[in-house]
């Protein structure tokens, strides 16, 4: 009978406590300190998702950051010339603490290596 009696309290524990992903929520930060809130997500969310575009040339840049729960998410890269944009995932409590993302010095040299061609072509 104890027995039984235990099984029933440790269900009655267990029935309640489904616990939900916890994620860092933000919408278009320029500082990754901004995105520090944590959110308890819906039960439908199993991802936390990050979401960074930069752009730049030079010294000069700027990035949006974008921090979220969801219930699918696709991770990417993309550099286009002046601005990138990437999109992170990950799946456990508050594991999209990082919302680091910039201008790659990669993009940001081709990009005035782009615009110096550019130039020249143009005054020969």
């Amino acid at each position: 009978m104890d027995a039984i009696k235990a099984i029933l309290l440790l269900a009655a524990l267990c029935i309640g406590t489904a616990v939900t992903l916890q994620c860092y929520t933000c919408t278009g930060q320029s500082s990754n300190s901004n995105c520090m809130t944590a959110t308890n997500c819906s039960a439908s969310s199993t991802h936390c998702k990050t979401s960074v575009i930069s752009g730049g040339i030079g010294s000069l840049s700027a990035a949006t950051i974008t921090k979220s729960c969801e219930s699918v998410c696709v991770e990417t890269n993309l550099n286009v010339v002046l601005v990138s944009t990437s999109v992170s995932c990950c799946s456990t409590d508050l594991c999209n603490t990082s919302g680091a993302g910039s201008v790659r010095s990669g993009s940001s040299l081709l990009a005035l290596g782009f615009l110096f061609a550019l130039t020249r072509s143009f005054s020969l």
